[in-house]
């Protein structure tokens, strides 16, 4: 049991990682606009694998199929989807996005339907769907007459990247050593966002766009760098490769509005309010019949730990 639950527990972790990246994320484009904030995020994120980048050579003994496979996973985790995000969060609140991002699961668990006949118990797809009510809830609470189609259309864009990665990536966790993942795909989308982002600003804007952060700003760009491009990377490959997609993505994903709403409270001053309460408790109500229904249903049960 206890082996079961780390999977659990760890993206859970991320998640509320990735809940505060929301507010960070927010807070440091008042200095960096959102391509040099991709840019510069995966680039030195990049860097962090720096350690391993030798194990590439490994890559050219790859069949031509696995290669491709890498390089979309590369350019869902590095290009398509925080480009979308951070476009995304310039026009919405942080749990606005977020509330939008967390229909990834869904589409994560589609996807994997499709593409690899992967089934979902209905206690899993039970705890989806009270989880998702929970997203409603702060939706509705959340919508007003400002709220941006525009940034609506960006955050469901970079939900469904988002959902592709994490079912793009799945077998690489699983066939290969997680840092090698990491690192090739860190690679590969550092070096097409260096070919991407130019097209849309201009090279001179992105090279400079450093040097006018403030002493916070460093630090929130770091939080960002190290922590969620980095480290609730590695433990969300750590958990994906032992949890079926579905249950990963919604543990990961529904949970993050809870965690990015209580730190707009304790940084930014602003209180959740009754729907949130309400949220949490469907939120984590959801969490909970996915687990059971993975642990009564061998078709969605945790993987076996290394």
């Amino acid at each position: 049991m206890a082996k079961r639950l780390i999977p659990v527990l760890t993206l859970l972790l991320v998640s509320a990682l990735w809940g505060a990246h929301a507010v960070v994320g927010k807070a440091v484009e008042a200095q960096l606009d959102p391509n040099a904030l991709t840019l510069w995020r995966f680039t030195f994120g990049a860097l962090c694998y720096a350690p391993w980048f030798g194990h590439l050579k490994s890559l050219w003994s790859l069949s031509a199929r696995r290669k491709w496979q890498i390089l979309f996973t590369g350019l869902c985790f590095s290009v398509f989807y925080p480009l979308l995000y951070y476009q995304s969060l310039s026009l919405l609140t942080p749990v606005e996005s977020l509330l939008l991002v967390d229909t990834a699961p869904f589409m994560a668990a589609l996807f994997s339907r499709v593409l690899f006949k992967e089934r979902l118990s209905v206690a899993t797809w039970a705890g989806i769907a009270i989880a998702f009510s929970g997203v409603a809830v702060l939706v509705a609470a959340q919508w007003n007459g400002h709220f941006s189609l525009t940034g609506l259309g960006l955050a469901l864009a970079a939900a469904a990247a988002f959902a592709a990665y994490t079912v793009a990536s799945r077998s690489l966790f699983r066939q290969f050593p997680l840092v090698d993942v990491l690192t090739a795909t860190s690679v590969v989308g550092a070096v097409s966002l260096w070919v991407i982002v130019p097209l849309f600003t201009p090279f001179h804007s992105l090279v400079n766009a450093l040097s006018p952060l403030s002493r916070t700003g460093w630090v929130e760009l770091a939080y960002i760098v190290l922590i969620v491009s980095t480290l609730a990377y590695a433990l969300y490959g750590f958990g994906l490769k032992r949890v079926p997609t579905g249950i990963a993505s919604a543990l990961t994903f529904y949970p993050q509005v809870i965690f990015g709403a209580l730190l707009q409270w304790l940084w930014l001053g602003i209180p959740p309010g009754v729907p949130v309460y309400i949220s949490a408790l469907l939120i984590l109500c959801g969490s909970a019949v996915m687990q059971w229904g993975g642990l009564r249903r061998g078709t969605v049960s945790m993987r076996e730990s290394a």
